[in-house]
């Protein structure tokens, strides 16, 4: 079969193009660290590096979700923390509070100090977040949980708890109920009540004047139910306490895994796209070589004459 010198000078053309382009790519290739330029460089790696990328991006929003979270833990383990010193030293005053000797103004000056402390119970459990959100609110973010209606403090929240997203699989509630935390504590006589009615019914009976037998009877017996309520609402809040630690050690150790995973994915997404330097600059190499050799090729074969292929 006979090739026209036509044919022969497109053939060759094709060949000098076919090198440049591989050459040419090749540059883009290291000039930009990635493998895959486009799609049909390599479908499947490319697929793959777009489902790694998004598990890499899901991993990075649950490491925002924690850190969200420990943020709330935080807060949330600060007021416990106050809300416990503050029952401990209740206790403290109801016990000095039984010494026989105090006069009608050393109880007095105890119920002061206890209304003290009632007040900053309230401001604990309506305090609010970095954004303003209340604590102990429940779903009702907004709302604040606690108020003096005057009959005694209510609560306005609910019991919701707001769950943050922290894993794949795993969700954890950053808040607490108030009705959790500071009302549903069992009581010394049955049934429920709050710290509110008990440090009010402690500083009632340290203010009612004990002008006879039966008057002193009634008092020993409010201090002992004032001090069964006081120490279950201790305990109460250390449960709850305990409960955000324990949280928060989950926390961490799921931090400790997501570290684990974005280390991985970086691998996963480096194997997938990245550039082999050392084979790109070799193959590079090699391509100039090829076309060097083919350009040389194509000018001896074109200054050929007709002639010169009968001889």
């Amino acid at each position: 079969m006979r090739v026209s010198s036509n044919t022969s000078y497109e053939l060759g053309i094709a060949a000098l193009n076919r090198q440049q382009a591989t050459q040419v790519k090749n540059l883009e290739q290291i000039s930009s660290g990635r493998r895959i330029l486009t799609p049909s460089d390599n479908p499947a790696a490319h697929v793959r590096a777009l489902e790694v990328s998004q598990a890499d991006a899901g991993n990075t929003q649950y490491a925002s979700n924690r850190q969200q979270a420990m943020a709330g833990f935080g807060m949330l383990e600060s007021i416990l923390g106050d809300v416990t010193n503050l029952l401990q030293n209740a206790q403290e005053l109801a016990v000095y509070a039984g010494n026989g000797t105090l006069t009608g103004s050393g109880r007095s000056a105890i119920a002061t100090e206890l209304r003290g402390n009632l007040d900053e119970l309230m401001g604990l459990a309506n305090r609010t977040d970095g954004n303003g959100q209340y604590l102990f609110s429940g779903f009702q973010a907004a709302t604040k949980p606690f108020a003096d209606t005057g009959s005694g403090v209510q609560y306005f929240g609910d019991e919701g708890v707001r769950m943050v997203q922290v894993s794949a699989s795993r969700q954890l509630g950053v808040n607490e109920s108030g009705r959790e935390v500071f009302e549903r504590i069992p009581a010394s006589g049955g049934g429920y009540q709050s710290m509110f009615k008990t440090l009010s019914d402690l500083i009632g009976i340290l203010e009612t004047p004990q002008t006879d037998a039966a008057g002193k009877a009634a008092f020993s017996t409010g201090l002992s139910a004032a001090q069964g309520n006081l120490s279950n609402a201790l305990d109460n809040v250390l449960r709850v306490h305990a409960s955000v630690g324990t949280r928060m050690k989950e926390v961490d150790t799921l931090n400790e895994s997501g570290d684990d995973l974005t280390i991985q994915y970086a691998q996963q997404l480096s194997e997938l796209r990245d550039v082999d330097y050392a084979k790109s600059i070799s193959d590079l190499t090699q391509q100039q070589a090829y076309l060097e050799a083919t350009q040389k090729a194509f000018l001896k074969i074109q200054g050929l004459s007709l002639f010169d292929y009968i001889r």
